[in-house]
């Protein structure tokens, strides 16, 4: 793997896949591989970068939907949308990376996966985060299979109340979401 002059084996990028996958951290994986945590985050970006080469893109009429509500959020709270967008395109590209190295998964599990790389937490942890995102987003108004938008959403919103000690948030930061996540993951 190349990027910028940097390379990567295939025996390190399998090993950081297969990390990142079981929920650890850019960090704790430098430490165990003896790397800088740049150069795992560097592997991570162009493994990403590969994998992120076969899903499925967002329709035009999708991506003019998500310019429209991000647009108008970002008049009311900059802050707010930036902090959705930013979300939504990390734990997007921890996705793939999850998807790119365990494609057997099911969905489920990519997205208990992905909870864990992102919170450093455990299985269970991550369980209730889904249980809490099932709760919050795919059980009303009407019952629906939970859907990778709907855990990026209660990350995003809990993640960010949680900065300042907030009690709510100004704009809708799951039409952001939905805008940014195929309603296929």
């Amino acid at each position: 793997m190349d990027k910028s002059g940097l390379s990567f084996s295939a025996e390190l990028g399998q090993q950081v896949l297969r990390r990142i996958g079981d929920g650890q951290s850019p960090e704790t994986v430098a430490r165990q591989l003896g790397r800088t945590p740049k150069t795992i985050r560097d592997c991570i970006t162009v493994i990403q970068r590969t994998a992120a080469q076969a899903p499925r893109q967002l329709t035009l009429g999708q991506r003019a939907t998500a310019w429209r509500n991000e647009l108008a959020a970002s008049f009311l709270s900059p802050r707010e949308t930036r902090y959705a967008a930013q979300t939504a395109r990390e734990l997007l590209k921890l996705y793939w990376i999850v998807v790119a190295s365990q494609p057997q998964l099911p969905r489920l599990e990519i997205y208990k996966k992905v909870v864990m790389a992102r919170t450093g937490g455990d299985y269970d942890e991550a369980q209730t985060v889904l249980r809490r995102a099932e709760q919050s987003f795919a059980s009303w108004p009407a019952e629906r299979a939970l859907t990778f938008g709907d855990v990026v959403h209660y990350l995003a919103v809990t993640e960010y109340l949680a900065l300042d000690e907030r009690i709510g948030t100004r704009i809708d930061m799951g039409k952001l979401i939905n805008g940014r996540i195929p309603s296929d993951l």
